[in-house]
């Protein structure tokens, strides 16, 4: 129990410090470690770290209640109501390790160019996260002023946290943006699968090696939610 709360501590600490750190799901889940940082610290050299040693889908969370405040959707929602070819193809009840996704729109920055390269990432992302913390500020921000910030399709795929945090889904979006929350910070997280020269994910083992050698932190998913029940519900 003391190395739990031990590591969220040091999990907590390691954000507010502006640092990536390692979360790892469950072995009975996607079994996967991904980068984690606060959206609001993301910089060039983080995407490009990222892009390198993570080598997964670049993502960017937002919590449900704040993507409700300006329609933002999830994607299957888009296609059940939009996809005009048979609906099969949206049955996911064979993905084995849970039954929602979390994707969203992908967005691009109006200030960038292509949207892929790690200058532009950054700004797409400096530029969500400046967004959300208007939200929570309760600045006027609505879908007008989202479209003349972001278009879409873009480079950087949202990922929407599911309310309540961990009620409907246990995934690195919710695990990333409650901790990141937790810390004190606007609530969204950038965040990539890190893969591994094998073909695969890296296991547990290599993402430990990892965090030791490049002194990142690295905690699982269970110790994040433990934390969530015992000491934050009013975090949702």
């Amino acid at each position: 129990m003391l190395q739990s709360w031990f590591m969220i501590d040091e999990a907590i600490r390691a954000l507010k410090n502006k640092k990536i750190i390692l979360i790892h799901d469950f072995n009975d889940r996607e079994n996967e470690t991904d980068m984690v940082i606060a959206s609001e610290f993301v910089t060039p050299e983080i995407i490009r770290t990222m892009r390198k040693d993570g080598g997964g889908l670049i993502c960017t969370t937002i919590k449900e209640k704040d993507a409700k405040k300006f329609n933002l959707p999830y994607l299957d929602d888009l296609f059940y109501k939009s996809l005009n070819m048979d609906k099969s193809v949206l049955n996911s009840s064979d993905m084995g390790y849970d039954t929602k996704d979390a994707f969203s729109l992908t967005v691009n920055s109006r200030d960038t160019y292509t949207g892929i390269p790690d200058n532009d990432r950054y700004k797409t992302v400096k530029h969500f996260s400046e967004f959300i913390n208007a939200l929570g500020n309760n600045v006027n921000v609505n879908e007008k002023n989202f479209g003349k910030i972001f278009r879409v399709p873009g480079h950087i795929h949202l990922l929407i946290a599911r309310n309540n945090y961990f009620k409907e889904r246990k995934g690195h979006t919710e695990l990333s943006t409650y901790i990141v929350e937790k810390a004190g910070l606007v609530p969204s997280a950038t965040i990539v699968e890190t893969l591994s020269d094998s073909f695969n994910s890296m296991t547990l083992d290599e993402s430990e090696k990892y965090a030791d050698e490049h002194n990142m932190v690295l905690i699982n998913g269970k110790e994040i939610i433990d934390d969530f029940n015992k000491t934050d519900r009013v975090l949702q």
